[in-house]
């Protein structure tokens, strides 16, 4: 009998091998981040987000499970450990693909099926989806097999023949997103998804990554012949043309694992009466499995799903309220509240259903759908935990600096991430440890946001996200809150003093490119953001601050320099900045940033 550990084994060998084809092309792919963020981290993103996924299937492989089903907790923990816009993304899409292809049917019509939902599910998970990016390469997928499985009928064909389309819809992606026309690159998520389209590609013509399946419904049917031939009178045996194709059959054909050995132990039943007829060989238990497996395709357990949502609503205004309109769909529902966000749970046959009626009522900007027979956890709970603070503020930052600042400003805890940007799980076991019931989080960097918001669901508190894109947005959130008033009017008092602090960032070019008003900048030059566009660059930076400074200070009296990495050792550029301008006062802090030389605000 095959072993479930070479099975499982085959299947992580052959996605070890795509991680690693991703992983030769990701200083590429982390090249292509455009302009005015040079953070250059996409590739290394979406490699950390499958490696954190290979590192955390050990358990899984021990078990008893098919392909699909591998595949399915596979994107689980892609999930937990996605990182980063272009890694959750890609592990949405994953997670879309598991969930259609968890019947292990690897049939063209049900690839088809699992590619279009991939798509969706990181097209609806995705805030303010754009062309040009790694979802027109999905869309553009799911396009083109649809059309090439008309005159094709095998799936790795197929998308061999998908990808010259591909290639040329990412050398488009420039005509589609201005910013990556203007810094002349192709986009980065995209290149990265097709890389990994590529390595897939790769695997399926040198060995099949998942070897053609039978759909459950043949399944089924060979579990009953099987069932009714064992039941019957073997005096005409070789006469018998299901024990004929049981005797035959290749069983290395047959991907359905509990099936796999059950044939198998009905061959040897076979081989064992054909040579000294012994009917009562292992037949009682053959039948027994045949029936257990019958049982587990009942389709009242398949269609019970565990279901979530937030819901963001001005309409509602008490649980019971979301009671009466869903309540009807299932059972053990479950309802947080705080302001006007609702987080819910509920065992349902309908999460489409819940979901439309749900969101007449305001804005889902959270939705999970588990099949229950696969959960290993439980996603949601009523103050599980024993809390020790009613409230706290989380701040996620990159600068060891920058989190010290934050604390003396009054945090009550922040997170450090250094150069890699956070794990859906790392954020989610974060904000267990705080053990405080609500939590007003926030991240210096837009690129987390998403990961952020998912790891809000899988927390056991009540997390309020201030959706912050920089770190000087954090410095004012701390300045101007007041831990006294209650959450919602805490959050709203945040919000409405975000941007109170003009600042701008000085950088480095990695290539050359051209700013919007069409002046070029040289790769090593050193330039300056403000409001998200270029307005000045420079080889020498202490120029090119002296003019920023020149260019942007209205009546502010001060103006604080934030040291990142790059310009640790500096200690020359306050002493010229007071000769420079000699009626402004300037304070001098390390922020220990990665991405910008310099954070630079006036109060």
């Amino acid at each position: 009998m095959i072993q479930t550990e070479n099975r499982t084994a085959v299947i992580r060998e052959k996605i070890e091998n795509i991680y690693k084809y991703l992983h030769r092309h990701k200083e590429y792919i982390n090249r292509l981040n455009v302009f005015p963020v040079p953070d250059g981290d996409t590739g290394l993103n979406m490699t950390l987000t499958i490696q954190g996924a290979l590192a955390n299937m050990h358990n899984y492989e021990k078990e008893s499970i098919s392909t699909g089903e591998y595949l399915k907790n596979f994107s689980e923990q892609m999930l937990l450990n996605s990182r980063g816009c272009s890694g959750v993304i890609l592990s949405l899409y994953c997670q879309g693909i598991s969930q259609v292809i968890e019947n292990n049917d690897f049939s063209k019509d049900n690839i088809f099926k699992a590619i279009e939902n991939g798509y969706k599910n990181a097209y609806e998970g995705t805030e303010n989806p754009k062309e040009g990016t790694m979802l027109t390469l999905m869309r553009e997928f799911k396009e083109k097999y649809g059309e090439m499985m008309e005159e094709d009928d095998d799936p790795s064909s197929i998308m061999k023949k998908c990808i010259p389309y591909l290639k040329e819809v990412l050398n488009k992606t420039p005509d589609m997103l201005p910013v990556l026309k203007q810094a002349g690159v192709v986009d980065s998520g995209g290149a990265g998804f097709l890389i990994i389209l590529q390595g897939i590609n790769r695997e399926l013509n040198f060995n099949e990554l998942v070897p053609r399946s039978l759909p459950v419904s043949i399944i089924l049917n060979i579990n009953k012949a099987t069932k009714k031939y064992l039941n019957g009178k073997f005096a005409n045996f070789n006469k018998n043309s299901i024990a004929a194709l049981l005797a035959n059959i290749d069983i290395d054909k047959l991907h359905n694992l509990r099936l796999h050995n059950i044939i198998e132990d009905v061959k040897r039943f076979i081989n064992n009466l054909q040579s000294n007829g012994n009917k009562l060989l292992n037949k009682k238990a053959i039948i027994n499995d045949l029936e257990g497996m019958k049982n587990s395709w009942n389709p009242e357990i398949k269609l019970k799903y565990c279901t979530e949502f937030i819901l963001e609503t001005d309409k509602i205004s008490s649980k019971e309220q979301i009671k009466e309109i869903i309540g009807e769909y299932g059972d053990s529902l479950i309802i947080l509240n705080s302001g006007d966000k609702y987080k819910v749970h509920i065992h349902t046959d309908k999460p489409e259903s819940v979901f439309k009626d749900a969101s007449k009522y305001g804005e889902l900007i959270f939705t999970k759908v588990d099949d229950m027979k696969k959960q290993h956890r439980n996603l949601i709970s009523n103050d599980t935990i024993d809390y020790e603070r009613e409230k706290g503020v989380f701040c996620i930052v990159s600068g060891k600096g920058f989190a010290e600042i934050l604390k003396k400003l009054g945090a009550d805890d922040v997170f450090c991430y250094g150069k890699n940007k956070p794990s859906v799980e790392r954020i989610v076991k974060e904000l267990n440890r705080l053990r405080t019931k609500n939590i007003i989080v926030a991240a210096d960097d837009k690129d987390i946001l998403m990961a952020l918001k998912y790891a809000a669901s899988l927390s056991k508190s009540n997390v309020h996200i201030v959706e912050a894109d920089n770190v000087i947005a954090l410095i004012g959130m701390m300045m101007n809150i007041s831990k006294e008033l209650d959450i919602t009017t805490t959050l709203e008092s945040i919000m409405n003093r975000l941007d109170d602090i003009r600042f701008c960032t000085i950088a480095r070019a990695v290539r050359d490119t051209t700013t919007e008003d069409g002046k070029k900048v040289n790769k090593n030059d050193f330039f300056t953001i403000y409001n998200g566009k270029i307005i000045h660059s420079d080889k020498n930076i202490d120029m090119l601050i002296t003019n920023t400074i020149k260019k942007l200070i209205k009546e502010e009296s001060l103006v604080s320099i934030y040291k990142g990495v790059p310009a640790k050792n500096e200690k020359n550029l306050i002493p010229k900045l007071k000769k420079s301008f000699p009626d402004l006062e300037f304070e001098e802090y390390y922020g220990g940033q990665y991405q910008y030389h310099y954070y630079i605000t006036f109060e």
